[in-house]
């Protein structure tokens, strides 16, 4: 049976963004305690994009940059740098250290990086970097919290009203069934009816969802019965929150509108991955037809700045006009 591939990056950059007090708290609740969510928070994720411009690696993986005030009474403020890592990575220890000092040199503030481990690895879990030269030591110790320790903590999860408990159930279902698509489908399906027994909000349902959507991808005809019994419990439920325009509008595409779906998810992933957009570039992705959408969609992931777009839109022109020769 073919593996099933999950980009982990986006869909957890969208939920930070949707629910980062609920992070915050469920997954580092000594920080979140000092925390004073009153006051607001604001994700810098202009400044992040540009320090890994600089970087060797040029790739921001799922990294959050966010402001937040702390409980004290003062001003002060910490930058929380957030990593959600999904693979083994030697230097991964050493990436998280560079960041670090980046950000604090450029902020000049406290810094605290933390980290979540999404991958499938029991036995990896890194949380110091350290380099040693002629007596000269240094160590950097960051908080991390690895995923699959959840796995004995089902019960728990599933009785937690916190967003991010159902984010560890789909993301450990994901890993779970990458092999087997037909425990995919079962899976899905019981997270996706576990929405409508938490009492959410439509909006949060719909969030939650998405998530769970992109994360446990499924080949066409399992995609079809999921919906059918989904739908078919949602009419039981009269609960019609994640329709088929709400379930695959955007991310997929597959319903009416297919063209502006695909051009909405692209834009808005490379507008988190490049930054702003000038509007010459916007204009040239909103002329791109469905297969060079299609084409676009392929090489998302190996997009990371302005540049590298424009030589795509260029590449893909050149080859249009020396077809029509």
């Amino acid at each position: 049976m073919n593996s099933i591939s999950t980009p982990f990056d986006t869909p957890w950059k969208d939920i930070l963004e949707a629910y980062f007090p609920q992070f915050m708290a469920f997954f580092f609740p000594q920080i979140n305690a000092h925390i004073d969510w009153a006051k607001g928070f604001e994700f810098m994720d202009g400044e992040l994009q540009q320090l890994a411009k600089d970087s060797e690696t040029n790739r921001l993986y799922a990294d959050k940059l966010a402001k937040v005030y702390l409980l004290n009474g003062s001003e002060q403020f910490i930058l929380a740098h957030i990593e959600i890592q999904c693979q083994k990575e030697d230097i991964f220890p050493a990436r998280v250290f560079t960041y670090f000092t980046r950000i604090r040199d450029k902020f000049k503030k406290p810094v605290v990086s933390l980290v979540i481990l999404g991958d499938k690895n029991k036995t990896w879990q890194p949380q110091t970097y350290q380099e040693e030269l002629f007596g000269c030591r240094l160590q950097f110790d960051f908080p991390v919290v690895k995923l699959l320790q959840y796995k004995q903590r089902k019960a728990e999860l599933e009785d937690s009203s916190n967003p991010f408990a159902h984010v560890v159930l789909a993301h450990l279902a994901a890993l779970a069934t990458k092999q087997n698509n037909q425990r995919r489908r079962r899976e899905k399906i019981i997270l996706a009816k576990r929405l409508y027994d938490q009492a959410w909000e439509r909006q949060d349902v719909i969030n939650i969802y998405r998530f769970l959507d992109w994360v446990l991808t499924l080949p066409k005809a399992l995609e079809i019965e999921f919906q059918e019994e989904l739908a078919t419990y949602e009419g039981v439920r009269n609960m019609p929150y994640v329709t088929s325009i709400e379930r695959m509008g955007i991310e997929k595409g597959l319903q009416e509108g297919q063209l502006n779906g695909q051009l909405n998810m692209a834009l808005k992933f490379l507008q988190r991955r490049c930054g702003e957009l000038p509007p010459e570039v916007r204009s040239r992705l909103e002329a791109l037809n469905s297969e060079q959408l299609d084409g676009l969609g392929d090489v998302l992931d190996d997009i990371v700045s302005i540049e590298q777009l424009i030589a795509w839109l260029d590449a893909i022109t050149t080859v249009n006009s020396e077809t029509s020769l």
